[in-house]
């Protein structure tokens, strides 16, 4: 049968998850035009984010390789007299382009040509100030505190966090609807210049890297081929989801992208068998 997952969840507690609250998983699915699909370049104070790539839309990236902004640009940072000297520089242009910005918000529709003109150079500047990744399906991105990140156009993640909202908004390329200001001062501030380190991952078992620690769970990324995987006996549930492939979670099949709930009832007696790729995720794995 069919139930409301809330419904299902409010039954019983200790059944479902052995009290545990459960994890969030949430996915990302910008447009895949440009600069209408960019989210927010932002950076996040307490909240550790962990993306992981599913799928890149091949209209927007031809090629297969998508890109998140990530950080600042070191050769821009290395032209400046010192950090200092930098972050005001960006922290002129970020400012320089908000004012446009919000003038062609203003205007909406009527915005004229000379007014899209400025935007787009201004705009080219401010980015210029930051550093590009290139992402493909399958890629982990971990994004540390304080590290400045926009996800680009036509690139779906799934983000697996704790339920925590906080975020300073340096800067975006349309009106924001979610807040009535930017937090450029403080964000930029507070950002972090050094780029981050390349992810390194726990290795678990063959095929099995550990791609994210946090307080409340973690993640595994699993290649299954022939042998299949036995979830641990002691999780109090898992939260399985189909990065590519065939992911059979007992008798349920997950293609691409799709998502199950193991509860606490069924860890004994899932296999997760493949071949593709899959992510696990619960506390204490």
């Amino acid at each position: 049968g069919a139930m409301d997952l809330s419904a299902y969840l409010a039954l019983d507690a200790e059944a479902v998850t052995r009290g545990h609250p459960l994890l969030l998983l949430k996915v990302l699915d910008p447009k895949p035009q440009s600069v209408l699909g960019d989210l927010y370049f932002e950076v996040h104070e307490e909240k550790q984010e962990v993306y992981v790539v599913t799928h890149v839309d091949p209209d927007a990236w031809p090629d297969g390789i998508g890109k998140i902004r990530f950080g600042m640009d070191q050769q821009q940072r290395a032209g400046h007299a010192d950090d200092g000297a930098f972050r005001d520089a960006y922290r002129e242009a970020v400012a320089d382009y908000e004012r446009v910005r919000r003038q062609i918000d203003a205007a909406a529709a009527s915005a004229d040509g000379d007014l899209t003109t400025i935007e787009k150079r201004l705009r080219n500047a401010m980015e210029a100030f930051t550093a590009v990744r290139d992402l493909r399906v399958g890629d982990v991105v971990r994004v540390p505190t304080w590290t400045p990140h926009s996800l680009q156009h036509g690139v779906r993640v799934v983000e697996f966090q704790t339920p925590t909202y906080e975020r300073y908004i340096i800067s975006f390329a349309q009106r924001v609807l979610t807040q009535d200001h930017w937090d450029t001062d403080h964000a930029v501030t507070n950002m972090r210049l050094d780029p981050p380190s390349p992810e390194q991952f726990e290795k678990v078992a063959d095929g099995i890297e550990r791609i994210a620690r946090f307080s409340d769970f973690n993640v595994w990324r699993a290649t299954l081929a022939d042998a299949p995987l036995t979830l641990p006996a002691h999780i109090p549930y898992a939260v399985c989801m189909c990065i590519d492939g065939t992911i059979m979670v007992g008798n349920l099949r997950l293609t691409a992208e799709e998502a199950a709930l193991i509860p606490a009832t069924g860890i004994d007696h899932s296999k997760v068998t493949g071949p593709g790729r899959v992510l696990v995720a619960a506390p204490d794995l």
